[in-house]
């Protein structure tokens, strides 16, 4: 045993300490990037879900006041979000009506299944839809 006392750290231990920070915080970078990337993607998913009814108003506005005959399409936009559509007739079918106190008797309704594909878009990202509109 030598009479003399260590004092102060080896070169192999500051660089296996330093090697080790470094782990951690690259780890922790690393961790931090990809919860800000899912967050700012839920963000932008929860945008463009937000816009899907108003788009879907403007949509069966057509078909409630009797705008497509027997098939319809269009485009257009809502806010920063550009949208196309396609409809097609899926069956017809006619109910009959009396109301005896409104003085409705007999009367005939025609009503129209329709199925609508729709993709909304911001310019990268698009989504596609499908929904069941009823019009009469």
């Amino acid at each position: 045993m030598s009479p003399r006392q260590q004092q102060g750290f080896t070169l192999l231990e500051v660089l296996l300490a330093g090697f080790i920070l470094f782990l951690t915080i690259v780890t922790m970078s690393m961790v931090y990037r990809g919860a800000l990337l899912s967050s700012s993607k839920a963000d932008a998913s929860l945008q463009m879900s937000a816009a899907v009814l108003p788009v879907r108003e403007i949509i069966s506005d057509g078909f409630r006041n009797g705008d497509f005959s027997l098939s319809g399409s269009g485009e257009g936009t809502y806010g920063q979000y550009s949208y196309s559509w396609e409809a097609y007739l899926d069956s017809t079918g006619m109910t009959e009506s009396s109301i005896p106190e409104f003085g409705y008797q007999n009367r005939v309704y025609e009503f129209k299944l329709w199925r609508v594909e729709m993709i909304l878009t911001d310019g990268s990202r698009y989504r596609n839809y499908e929904f069941r509109e009823l019009s009469w």
